[in-house]
């Protein structure tokens, strides 16, 4: 069974969508809850239900992240299941990545256990769509930034919350 809600961060809306008890989908904060719920795209499946309950305290944790608080999502379980296997592995060792700090598309490749393998690691980040519970927005190239599916300026605002000047 699937579930989703749409909450407002403070910073705009946000649609989180579960299923089986684990976190399916998320976006970054949108102007408004109907941009938030057409992002998710076909995200939502058939008899997806709201149900802000499902989530516990994720919604309040979210706002409290965009509030400019130090938050944790550690224990957020996560379904990754749909990508590849090195593809999953690199949104999970992504999630090792501390508040506040930043990795290297190279360092996540060698973390998810091929060193070699920095522009998939890249590729990974890419197709996150969990962000901020997978923190792709800190994982940078050797030479600077790197890139950002969501626009670069989401992950310097990303990074400014988070304490680091960029």
């Amino acid at each position: 069974m699937g579930y989703y809600t749409v909450l407002d961060s403070g910073h705009g809306w946000i649609a989180l969508v579960g299923r089986n008890g684990k976190l399916v989908r998320s976006t970054l904060p949108k102007p408004s809850r109907e941009e938030a719920m057409a992002a998710l795209d076909a995200g939502l499946g058939e008899g997806c239900v709201e149900d802000r309950s499902a989530f516990g305290d994720l919604p309040e944790r979210l706002a409290r992240y965009f509030a400019g608080e130090r938050v944790d999502f550690d224990d957020i379980e996560i379904d990754v299941s749909a990508q590849p296997p090195f593809l999953a592995a690199v949104q999970v060792a992504a999630r090792s990545i501390p508040y506040g700090n930043v990795t290297t598309y190279r360092d996540l490749a060698r973390t998810a256990g091929n060193a070699k393998a920095a522009r998939a690691a890249g590729s990974a980040m890419a197709r996150n769509q969990l962000p901020i519970i997978v923190p792709c927005h800190r994982v940078l190239a050797s030479n600077g930034l790197g890139g950002f599916a969501l626009g670069m300026e989401w992950k310097r605002q990303l990074l400014r919350l988070e304490g680091m000047d960029v």
